[in-house]
C-alpha cells in the first residue's frame, strides 16, 4: 500500500496576551457582546436558558459554568494558547486514506457539572464552537470538548466535537442531519445520546470510546472500520422509541466489533436508560416502541469479543430486525458471533428493507468464532443465503426444544463444522445442507433432522433424539455414528451411499438403510440397537464391531469383509458370509446360512442354517449348534488348555460333509481325539484317549456332554452312586448289630 504521511500540527494566532486565573465573561455573554479569548475564560450561567448571539474568537479556554443553559446561535472560532498544543494529525493510505489523531490536546471547550451548552437553536441559527481543519473524508474540529454537564446538539450540519472527554451527556437531537463525526479516541465515560445519526468510525478514520457506559440511540448509529482496521464499541446501547437502527459499513478486511448489549430502555434518564426486565426485549408492546434494528451493508461485523455471553441483540422477530446485504460493489456482509458461553439469537438473518425484513433473502455469511465456549443458539428460521461456519471449540445449536424455538438454515450455503453442530427442533423438521469440516453433528431434537447435499464432514455423528436421516449425501466420512439413547433411529435409506464409521448406540435404537448398509470400525465399538436393512449388511475395517441386539433382514447377505464381528445378539438373513480377512466371533444366533472363507470363533454360536467352512478358513472355539448341513475344511484351532466336548452341534439329519485339513477322523488334538460322528453319531467333537472311547461313538464317557445318549448317566451311576449306596448299607447294618 502506497503510503503517504501528511504531519498538520495544529497552530492558531497568537493571543494578544495572557492572564492568570480564569476570566469571568457571564455579563458579556448575558449582553450578547462578542468575547475575545486571552487565556481560560468562563461563563456561569445563572439558571434557565441563555440564548447568546454573540462571537466568541481569540486563544483560551472556554468554561462552561452554573446551572443553566448556554444556546450558541452563531459559530464561534478559537485556538488553544501555543504551549498548550500538541496534538498531532496524520494521514496515512494513499488511494485510501485514513486520518488518526496523536496525543491530544486538553479540552478547549469544558461543560461542568450542572450546566448545559446547546449548539443551535434547533429552529433557527446552527451556532457551534470549532476551529476545523481539513483530512480525506472529514473536517476535524480541533477544539476537544471536555462534558461533564450536558452538551446539547441542536445543530442542522454535520459536527465534529474533536477529543471528547468527561462524564456527563452528550446528546443529538432528533432530526438534526447529516449527524455527529467522532474521529479519534475519545476518553468520554458518560453517555452518547444519538437522536438522528453518528458516525462511528468511517473508511477515513477511527473511532475508539472504550470508556462510554451507555449510548441511547434513536435515530441510524452508523458504525464502519477502514481497511486493516479493527473498530471496537463496547458501549450497551438502548433505544427509548420506534424507528432507530445500527448500520455497518466496512471497508476492505476492515471489522466492527460490537461487545455490549443493544437493548429496549422502559425507564431511567437520557444519562442513565435502564430496562425494568429482560423479557420486555422479546414481548410486543403498544406502537413496536421496542422495535430495533441492524442494518449490515457488505460489512464484517462481529458480536461479543470472547470475554463474556451477553448478548448484542436480545429480541425476536417481533422486536428485532436483521438485515444482511451485499454493498454496491458486490462484497457480502458477514455476521460473526464470539462469546465464552451461551447465546441465543431468536430473530432471522434476513436481507430485506429496515423492519421488512423477511422481503428478501440475507446476502451473506455466519460465522460462530473459535472461541472454546462460544454455544450459539438459533431459536428461528433463518434467512440468509450464504455459509455458515462453526470454529473449533464453539457450537451452534438449530431449536432449543422448545415448540416454538425452531430453527432451520437455507440451503443455498455450506455448513463448515470445525466445533459442533446440535439440531434440536420440536415440532419442525430441519434440512441442513452440505456440512463439511472436522466437527460433529448431533440430531438432538423430536423433530426428525434430514441431512442434504454433500457431506465431508469427519467428526462424529450422534443421534440423542428422534431420527436423523441422510437424503443423497453419505456419512462415510464421519469418524464415528452414536445412538446414546432408545427409540433414536439414523434413517439411511435414501442415503447415496450407507456408510458409516465406528458404530455404537444402546437398546432400542435403529440403523435403517434402504441398500446396502457398511459398517467401517477403526475403534472397537458396541452396538445395542437394531440393524434394519432393506439390502445387504458389511463389516469392514480392522477393528471389533459388537452387535447385542437383534437383527432382522431377510432377504440380506451379511458379509465379514475384514476386522471382526462379535455377535451378542441375533441375526436373521439371507447368509452370513465371513471373507479371509473378516471374522466371526458369536456367542449368539445367525438365522441364516453361514459361509466361513475367514475365521469363525464359536463361544456358543447357533446357526440356524447350513455352514459352509472353505479351504484355508479357521476355526477356533468350543461349542457351535448348526441345524442345516454341516460343510468342513480349513484348519480348527483349539483354545488354550482346550478340553473334551462337542466342538458342533450337528441337528440336522445328515452326516458333516468334509473334514479340517490335517484332521481326519480320530485325529490326534493335543492329548485329544477329534471325531465327526460324535455326540448322536453326527457332531464334531474332542474325546478323551485313544481306547477310552465308546465303540462307534467316537466319544469318550468322561468327555461327552449331558443330553449326548443315556450311556453317560449309567456309567456315572454306577462309578459314583452304587458304591455310595453299598456303603451306607454297610454303616447301617454294622451300627445295627451292635445295638443288638
Amino acid at each position: 500500500m502506497v503510503v503517504t504521511a501528511i504531519l498538520l500540527v495544529l497552530l492558531g494566532a497568537p493571543g494578544a496576551f495572557a492572564q492568570s486565573g480564569d476570566r469571568d465573561v457571564t455579563a458579556d455573554v448575558l449582553a450578547d457582546r462578542d468575547v475575545t479569548l486571552s487565556g481560560d475564560t468562563v461563563v456561569r450561567l445563572p439558571g434557565g436558558v441563555t440564548t447568546y448571539a454573540g462571537v466568541i474568537r481569540g486563544e483560551g479556554v472556554f468554561t462552561v459554568a452554573g446551572a443553566g443553559t448556554l444556546v450558541l446561535v452563531k459559530n464561534s472560532d478559537f485556538t488553544l494558547p501555543a504551549d498548550r498544543r500538541r496534538q498531532k494529525i496524520a494521514t496515512v493510505g494513499g488511494n485510501h486514506p485514513v486520518t488518526t489523531i496523536a496525543n491530544p490536546d486538553p479540552p478547549a471547550v469544558i461543560v461542568q457539572r450542572g450546566a448545559t451548552l446547546q449548539y443551535g437553536s434547533g429552529s433557527g441559527g446552527d451556532g457551534v464552537i470549532g476551529h476545523f481543519v481539513s483530512a480525506p473524508g472529514v473536517s476535524l474540529n480541533t477544539l476537544n470538548h471536555q462534558v461533564d454537564g450536558t452538551l446539547d446538539l441542536a445543530a442542522h450540519r454535520a459536527l465534529s466535537l474533536g477529543v471528547i472527554s468527561g462524564t456527563g451527556l452528550v446528546k443529538q437531537r432528533r432530526s438534526t442531519w447529516p449527524g455527529i463525526e467522532l474521529p479519534g479516541t475519545h476518553p468520554f465515560s458518560g453517555t452518547l445520546y444519538v437522536g438522528t445519526g453518528a458516525d462511528y468510525g468511517s473508511v477515513n478514520y477511527l473511532t475508539s470510546m472504550p470508556n462510554v457506559r451507555k449510548v441511547v440511540n434513536q435515530g441510524s448509529f452508523i458504525h464502519n472500520a477502514p481497511d486493516g482496521e479493527v473498530v471496537t464499541d463496547a458501549a450497551d446501547i438502548y433505544s427509548q422509541f420506534y424507528g432507530n437502527d445500527i448500520n455497518f459499513h466496512t471497508w476492505g478486511s476492515g471489522v466492527v466489533r460490537m461487545s455490549g448489549v443493544y437493548s429496549w430502555s422502559d425507564n431511567g434518564s437520557d444519562t442513565d436508560p435502564a430496562l425494568s426486565a429482560p423479557a420486555r426485549n422479546f414481548a410486543a408492546v403498544p406502537h413496536r416502541d421496542n422495535k430495533r434494528g441492524i442494518n449490515i451493508e457488505g460489512a464484517a461485523v462481529t458480536w461479543g469479543d470472547g470475554t463474556n455471553h451477553r448478548f448484542f441483540l436480545p429480541g425476536n422477530e417481533n422486536t428485532v430486525y436483521i438485515n444482511m446485504h451485499a454493498d454496491p460493489g458486490g462484497a457480502r456482509s458477514v455476521l460473526t458471533f464470539d462469546y465464552d458461553g451461551p447465546v441465543t439469537l431468536a430473530a432471522p438473518i434476513s436481507g430485506g428493507k429496515y423492519h421488512d425484513t423477511m422481503a428478501d433473502v440475507g446476502r451473506g455469511d455466519v460465522v460462530v468464532a473459535a472461541t472454546r465456549g462460544n454455544a450459539v443458539t438459533f431459536t428461528a428460521p433463518q434467512n440468509y443465503d450464504g455459509d455458515t461456519t462453526i470454529g473449533a471449540g464453539a457450537s451452534l445449536r438449530l431449536g432449543d426444544g422448545s415448540p416454538d424455538g425452531d430453527s432451520a438454515l437455507l440451503a443455498t450455503g455450506r455448513i463448515v463444522d470445525n466445533g459442533e453442530l446440535i439440531v434440536q427442533n420440536a415440532t419442525t423438521d430441519a434440512r441442513p445442507a452440505r456440512i463439511a469440516g472436522p466437527g460433529s453433528v448431533t440430531q438432538a431434537g423430536p423433530a426428525t433432522t434430514t441431512l442434504i447435499g454433500e457431506l465431508t464432514y469427519t467428526g462424529k455423528t450422534t443421534v440423542q433424539a428422534g431420527t436423523l436421516a441422510v437424503a443423497g449425501g453419505s456419512l462415510a466420512a464421519s469418524a464415528a455414528v452414536n445412538l446414546p439413547a432408545a427409540g433414536t433411529t439414523l434413517d439411511l435409506t435414501r442415503a447415496r451411499d450407507a456408510t458409516i464409521g465406528n458404530l455404537s448406540g444402546v437398546e432400542g435404537s435403529t440403523v435403517a438403510a434402504g441398500r446396502t448398509l457398511t459398517v467401517r470400525s477403526t475403534a472397537a465399538t458396541t452396538f445395542a440397537g437394531t440393524l434394519a436393512a432393506a439390502g445387504d449388511v458389511t463389516k469392514t475395517g480392522v477393528e471389533t464391531l459388537t452387535l447385542t441386539g437383534k437383527h432382522t433382514t431377510q432377504a440380506s447377505t451379511w458379509t465379514v469383509r475384514e476386522g471382526t464381528l462379535a455377535l451378542a445378539g441375533a441375526v436373521q438373513a439371507r447368509q452370513l458370509a465371513v471373507q479371509p480377512a473378516g471374522t466371526l466371533r458369536a456367542e449368539g444366533t445367525v438365522a441364516a446360512v453361514v459361509d466361513n472363507a475367514g475365521t469363525v470363533e464359536a463361544t456358543g454360536l447357533t446357526v440356524r442354517g447350513a455352514y459352509t467352512q472353505h479351504p484355508g478358513a479357521h476355526l477356533r472355539g468350543t461349542r457351535m449348534a448348526v441345524t442345516g448341513p454341516v460343510t468342513l475344511a480349513g484348519s480348527f484351532v483349539p483354545e488354550r488348555a482346550q478340553g473334551p466336548g462337542v466342538l458342533i452341534d450337528n441337528q440336522g439329519p445328515g452326516p458333516v460333509e468334509g473334514t479340517f485339513d490335517g484332521l481326519p477322523e480320530g485325529a490326534a488334538v493335543g492329548a485329544l481325539r477329534l471325531t465327526y460322528r460324535g455326540g448322536d453319531g453326527n457332531d464334531v467333537a474332542l474325546t478323551g484317549e485313544a481306547g477310552a472311547a465308546r465303540p462307534g461313538s467316537g466319544v469318550s464317557p468322561a468327555a461327552a456332554a449331558p443330553g449326548l445318549g443315556s450311556s453317560w448317566w449309567l456309567a456315572v451311576a454306577g462309578a459314583v452312586v452304587l458304591p455310595v449306596v453299598f456303603a451306607v448299607a454297610f454303616a447301617v447294618r454294622r451300627r445295627v448289630r451292635q445295638r443288638s
